[in-house]
């Protein structure tokens, strides 16, 4: 037996019986499609069976559709460059590789998320940080500099958990819970339960028991869950002020809670050293991770078909029995499992399905900025009731994984988002900017806003006076004589005293802003606020 049979069931990528589930389809689809006396031809004018169940795409929004066409179109192409194949290879193949490409959109999320939380090394503690964030900061990418955060890494798999919070007298902070498959299933804090002080029981699916009293119950729908919470600073002075309460944010079991003990937070005044975050696994590595984070955490029973249909490319309905259950959560705290390295038809086809997937989600995300972006001056306005709440919504929560893993639901925060000026030009640090809010025009927001920039991969941009973003809480900035107030955004530093004030500075080659808004008016959801755009003056 080789090392790769002898590794737990739920991180195994060979075929086995998926083999066996093809084998009736197969012989159904080549009986009417083969040419007689030709075996390894299609019947001309045949049409191409469907590689894969509808249940696997999911459903569509404006900007995000097209995604079973891309799929078959990829994997056909795929199969029909391989040489010396006969028909019923060629339909395994790209049955295979299908299931790989719709397989990474499905399940990047969960891995994405895992792989995230696996970096702050402390489960079922809650660990902030009592600075802004920088440049080098990677522990989510985008990351805001408005808050102090706090993160944690929580897992159910043991037992439930309570989340004791302080009251912040007001002060703006929310803790979003996300579960595995990135959905933010409940809120605590501003906009949500206020900001007084309480205890919230996290219990895991299936969960009974009593619950303390004024204990508040969360029925948690996955075993892992990441806390994100983020808590307003208005400057350096204010940190002290807000460490105190990011000392007080604790988890507990909670039996250990029960008798009185409460877990210990972790505030570091700097960020700990982290390495960067890994690159998603690709190919069987990628199938591996799955298979293990989808026995810790299964989709929902109504996605049971979803799973199936992606067993060509090698994923498992998963064992949920306790003890597999816990034995792929030790496994997992790790890290991903190595998938077959063997040189197979079949883990070719994965490999490269998933890395068509890369590109799949890459050219998803343009079409729905491009949608996003159609009429509001160059600004991406992403305000989609599914954002957070994902549903069926496949396609969208790859690209909101990729490029804003963690983002909030609308109603908490939205982040639109300009990569270009308002006449399409990209925004690039060859040219100089501005972006001017007229009088009593500003951002409709309940609780703050910012202008942040961003290089190419999503991170802060390294600048000589360190200001990474504008915003509402900025007493430095300066109006113009009719009240307007206009940011100059532009590599170089500008000459004006007044543009020195309103300069956020931008890298030498491409760049982004998002611009957030906390707790937003209904205008700023509903299209009513309409962003100014980006003007370039050179």
């Amino acid at each position: 037996m080789t090392s790769a049979d002898r590794r737990p069931r739920h991180v195994r990528t060979r075929l086995g019986a998926a083999l066996v589930v093809l084998t009736a389809s197969l012989a159904s689809t080549l009986a009417s499609a083969v040419v007689a006396g030709q075996p390894g031809a299609l019947a001309a004018g045949a049409t191409r069976p469907d590689l894969l169940p509808d249940c696997v795409y999911g459903a569509s929004a404006p900007g995000l559709t097209g995604l079973e066409p891309r799929v078959q179109r990829d994997a056909w192409a795929y199969a029909d460059h391989l040489a010396g194949t006969s028909a019923t290879q060629r339909l395994a193949a790209a049955r295979t590789f299908a299931a790989a490409e719709a397989g990474y959109v499905y399940g990047l999320p969960l891995v994405d998320l895992h792989d995230t939380v696996r970096q702050f090394r402390f489960r079922n503690t809650l660990v902030s940080v009592a600075s802004l964030s920088t440049p080098e900061t990677r522990s989510v990418v985008s990351p805001n500099v408005d808050t102090a955060y706090t993160v944690g890494w929580l897992s159910l798999t043991q037992g439930p958990l309570v989340i004791d919070v302080p009251d912040t007298d007001g002060r703006f902070y929310t803790f979003q819970f996300m579960d595995a498959w990135t959905n933010s299933f409940t809120y605590v804090g501003s906009g949500a339960t206020g900001t007084e002080a309480g205890s919230y029981l996290f219990v895991p699916p299936g969960w009974t028991g009593d619950v303390p009293e004024g204990v508040h119950l969360v029925h948690s729908p996955t075993n892992t869950m990441w806390l994100l919470g983020r808590t307003l600073v208005d400057d350096a002075a204010d940190m002290q002020r807000v460490k105190p309460l990011l000392e007080k944010y604790t988890a507990t079991p909670l039996e250990a809670w029960r008798q009185g003990a409460r877990g210990k937070s972790v505030v570091f005044d700097n960020p700990p050293p982290r390495p960067p975050k890994p690159a998603t696994p690709q190919g069987t590595d990628f199938v591996a991770a799955l298979n293990q984070e989808t026995t810790i955490d299964p989709p929902p029973s109504s996605q049971r078909c979803v799973l199936d249909a992606l067993a060509p490319a090698g994923v498992q309905q998963p064992d949920t029995t306790p003890g597999a259950v816990l034995a792929a959560d030790s496994a997992n705290a790790v890290g991903d499992p190595p998938g077959s390295g063997e040189d197979t038809p079949q883990n070719r086809a994965v490999r490269a399905g998933t890395r068509a997937a890369v590109r799949l989600i890459a050219g998803a995300a343009d079409r729905y900025r491009a949608t996003t972006s159609a009429g509001n001056r160059g600004w991406s306005v992403m305000t989609d009731p599914w954002i957070g709440d994902f549903g069926r919504q496949y396609l969208g929560r790859a690209v909101i994984a990729t490029d804003l893993l963690g983002a909030n639901v609308p109603r908490i925060a939205t982040y639109p988002t300009s990569y270009t000026d308002g006449h399409g030009r990209a925004l690039n640090g060859g040219h100089r900017y501005t972006i001017t809010f007229p009088q009593g025009q500003l951002p409709p927001v309940r609780a703050f806003w910012s202008l942040t920039m961003y290089r190419q991969d999503n991170f802060l941009y390294d600048n000589q006076i360190d200001r990474y973003s504008v915003g509402d809480r900025d007493r430095g900035l300066r109006r113009n004589a009719d009240g307007s107030l206009t940011i100059f955004v532009q590599h170089a530093k500008p000459r004006s005293a007044k543009a020195r004030a309103n300069w956020l500075p931008a890298p030498a080659g491409d760049f982004h802003l998002i611009l957030r808004l906390y707790l937003p008016e209904k205008a700023a959801l509903d299209g009513a606020y309409r962003i100014p755009p980006f003007v370039r003056v050179d």
